[in-house]
């Protein structure tokens, strides 16, 4: 498999194994190196892994970037620190389709939606995984908010079905290319899983560390850092971040802290000439 380095500094161009890579009009310096991962790993017939320095804080992880886009966060060793997440060009179907006729409505990934759901509600589900399969995202995604708003008004935000409601916009956001979208709901749906006890919120948290690291604001990026290291704290108290992610968190750390100094850089460390 082949391995590539890329550096994406805090000024100047981005650089795979030392070629510059200049975005296209409109696209951020993320998207175009994964997009050029993509096509690498197309022209190869197989994925590829990228060793990735965001340069700004000796940010350092490992990404397997596969033909369709779709991509996984791996340790310094290769392995997979959780399953893959999608990519924008594939289009599966977001949750199972429901059975509209009897009314038995939709269960969730996690079979977690076990009390039926109304005929109507489960139809626009169904709909919603039509749009998205035909790669109509962004309706998919406006169509999307509204099954999870009737369940967090119908049962709370915390009821499962709100929780799995909300897991299919954080997925739908990120199939978009939407990385602060993404990053805000992923973090939602691992805090709901926290607090229900549920191990699945690992899983949560390192879908939207990958959201996370497509950010290009830096303010955004120590805002969201922080949020993503209370969580991985919380986590780990209640004993359910898996030790794998201990590498993840600490590169989430790394470019957190490098960042933040220089936003918090004290006022009376100013040269007074």
């Amino acid at each position: 498999m082949s391995r590539y380095e890329v550096l994406i500094p805090g000024e100047g161009p981005a650089t795979i194994d030392g070629e510059p890579l200049v975005p296209a009009p409109g696209q951020s310096v993320h998207e175009a190196v994964l997009d050029q991962l993509r096509r690498r790993a197309d022209e190869q017939g197989g994925p590829v892994q990228a060793a990735m320095d965001d340069g700004l804080a000796s940010g350092h992880f490992v990404l397997e970037v596969s033909p369709d886009g779709s991509s996984r966060l791996l340790t310094s060793t290769g392995a997979p620190v959780a399953d893959s997440l999608p990519g924008p060009e594939s289009k599966p179907a977001l949750m199972p389709e429901p059975d509209v006729t009897t009314g038995s409505g939709a269960t969730a990934v996690a079979d977690a939606l076990a009390a039926p759901l109304p005929s109507a509600l489960a139809g626009r589900i169904g709909r919603v995984n039509a749009l998205a399969a035909d790669g109509r995202l962004d309706d998919a995604y406006a169509l999307a908010t509204a099954p999870r708003e009737n369940l967090a008004d119908a049962a709370g935000p915390g009821d499962p079905r709100t929780v799995e409601a909300l897991a299919l916009e954080a997925y739908l956001a990120h199939l978009r290319g939407d990385p602060h979208e993404a990053t805000v709901l992923a973090l939602g749906v691992a805090g709901a899983r926290r607090r229900a006890g549920d191990p699945r919120a690992a899983e949560d948290m390192v879908r939207a560390a990958a959201a996370w690291q497509r950010l290009d604001d830096d303010h955004a990026v120590v805002v969201h850092g922080r949020e993503l290291l209370r969580l991985w704290g919380r986590l780990d108290r209640r004993g359910l971040l898996p030790p794998v992610h201990a590498e993840l968190v600490g590169g989430v750390r790394r470019r957190v802290d490098g960042l933040a100094e220089r936003f918090e850089t004290p006022a009376h460390t100013k040269s007074t000439g």
